[in-house]
């Protein structure tokens, strides 16, 4: 038996490390290409490395006066910032609200914000559109930034992760005379570290590589975010991939950082969240 299971530990391995492979070349490339000149990109025959660094490549694309990756970060960053702000402190007070306090039609509103999972975001696209040209965000970030508020997603993660927390600690704070405000704040906040901390990783995500969003809400260069500026130089006539590819490089550093420094918190988070439903 121990022979047996061995083997399969090390087919386990062998499978798991190919496929972590196939996702790992693309990146690798992509990191090498960006370190390239524009014919070597694609040439014939194929070279992995360089044949000369050309580290410029990172500068031209940060300080392009056109589109400059110095400004699409602040952007994207601003953007982002204010959407994890604003998703986590709606998303919490109303998972809260689902999971521990019983209200009439609960379970109706609930049903009615796990039905708005199912709605593809491009519907809403054209109400948006003729929304914040109404009231004066089209062309504003606060146009990406507002609808990001409302996380059905969120909502449910946060709701699973309070289900599983005991009511005692809320009976015990009752007799004591707290109120759910205080009940909140006090002792369930502190106990979601884990839930939030992936929720923050994902939100991030989720802001960081919008498209579709800015592409129909941002008009002025000055307000591209990241995924706009790389959109830009993919369509620039003179077809220069390898600064494609040092904007894309670019990109991506952010969130394998934020990832690597949140990467235990999402684990046990993302694990915990549905304990109970």
């Amino acid at each position: 038996m121990k022979k047996n299971e061995r083997a399969a530990a090390i087919v386990r391995t062998i499978v798991v490390s190919l496929i972590a492979v196939l996702f790992v070349v693309p990146l690798v490339w992509m990191v090498l290409s960006s370190l390239k000149t524009a014919p070597e990109v694609f040439a014939r025959p194929f070279h992995w490395l360089p044949a000369r660094v050309q580290w410029q490549n990172y500068a031209t694309v940060w300080m392009n006066e056109e589109a400059s990756m110095l400004r699409a970060f602040a952007n994207t960053l601003y953007i982002a910032l204010f959407s994890i702000i604003g998703q986590m402190f709606i998303s919490s007070l109303a998972a809260y609200s689902f999971a521990k306090i019983n209200f009439k039609g609960k379970q109706v509103v609930f049903m009615l914000f796990l039905s708005s999972m199912m709605v593809p975001s491009q519907l809403t696209i054209i109400p948006r559109f003729m929304l914040f040209k109404t009231i004066g965000l089209y062309n504003n970030l606060w146009a990406i930034i507002l609808p990001a508020f409302f996380g059905a997603t969120s909502i449910f993660m946060l709701r699973q992760f309070y289900m599983g927390l005991p009511n005692d600690l809320i009976e015990a704070a009752k007799i004591d005379g707290a109120g759910h405000l205080r009940i909140f704040l006090r002792i369930m906040l502190p106990l979601t570290k884990a839930a939030l901390m992936s929720l923050i990783i994902l939100a991030f995500i989720s802001s960081w590589n919008e498209y579709m969003a800015p592409l129909i809400f941002l008009v002025k260069k000055e307000l591209y975010t990241v995924s706009q500026n790389i959109q830009w130089y993919m369509l620039d006539e003179f077809k220069e991939h390898n600064l494609t590819m040092a904007a894309a490089t670019s990109a991506i550093v952010p969130v394998v950082i934020l990832f690597i420094v949140g990467q235990k918190y999402f684990v046990e988070g993302i694990a915990t969240s549905g304990v109970k439903g």
